[in-house]
């Protein structure tokens, strides 16, 4: 279980970004975190995984994943945590790759120092994977330098080496956002397969058919709290707040 309790982050100059958030997440849950921009949504993953920055502390409050206090842990065991059971999914894919190395290489080496796993048992793991997320041609992909490939392809190869690590949680942020829009539904269409094959998942998305389709639960925040949660359906059907409702207005007819 990951479980957060009345946690605040402050900014440097005194602000207070998020303010007494409290939830949890259980094995096998998909949750979908949505919001305006500014709200509070990425500030939350960042506290999740231990990577918080720019002045940025956590100013009260909790999380625990699987039992273990995160922010109680030093920087070193915070990483290595965040290395084996928080996986993260970048916005722009290419923050995941060195832009001088291959894909495979960059995969062989990633599965070597974190997962054990090297040479040829390494590279054919992360092929099959990239099979199995939709890519026909799986070694081009890993014999190809980042700028090489599209948004789309990337994006997939960044799930299938997260996937290659066995997280028990992966928390993506707006994994679309960077992408062409031809490219959206490709990497869409991956994030609603991890959801349906039962990996615990957060993912902080705009794309609200993604949401209604993949999410068990959706989390509304506004202004660093949490305004709303719910299931999909009861969400976009009957939103309880004012600013659910104005969010939802504006995000579902434009």
């Amino acid at each position: 279980m990951l479980e957060v309790q009345n946690l605040s982050v402050t900014a440097r100059n005194g602000a207070q970004l998020l303010k007494q958030i409290s939830f949890q997440i259980e094995t096998g849950e998909a949750v979908g975190l949505t919001g305006q921009s500014g709200a509070g949504k990425t500030t939350l993953l960042k506290a999740l995984l231990g990577i918080l920055s720019g002045g940025c502390q956590v100013s009260g409050g909790t999380i625990q994943v699987d039992g273990q206090s995160l922010w109680a842990l030093s920087p070193r065991k915070r990483r290595e945590l965040c290395g084996t059971t928080l996986g993260f999914i970048p916005q722009n894919p290419m923050t995941a790759f060195d832009p001088r190395l291959k894909l495979g290489r960059q995969m062989e080496e990633t599965l070597r120092l974190r997962a054990g796993v090297s040479g040829k048992a390494a590279l054919e793991r992360a092929e099959t994977l990239l099979t199995d997320l939709g890519l026909s041609q799986p070694r081009r992909v890993l014999d190809s330098y980042p700028a090489q490939l599209s948004g789309g392809m990337l994006q997939r190869a960044a799930a299938a080496l997260l996937l290659a690590l066995h997280p028990r949680y992966i928390l993506a942020d707006e994994p679309t956002s960077a992408l062409d829009p031809e490219m959206v539904n490709e990497v869409l269409d991956v994030m609603v397969e991890l959801a349906h094959e039962g990996m615990t998942m957060i993912c902080v998305t705009h794309e609200m058919g993604f949401a209604r389709k993949a999410a068990d639960r959706i989390v509304f925040m506004a202004d660093g709290q949490i305004l709303e949660e719910n299931t999909p359906d009861e969400f976009f059907e009957h939103p309880q707040t004012d600013r659910a409702k104005d969010f939802l207005s504006k995000i579902l007819t434009h």
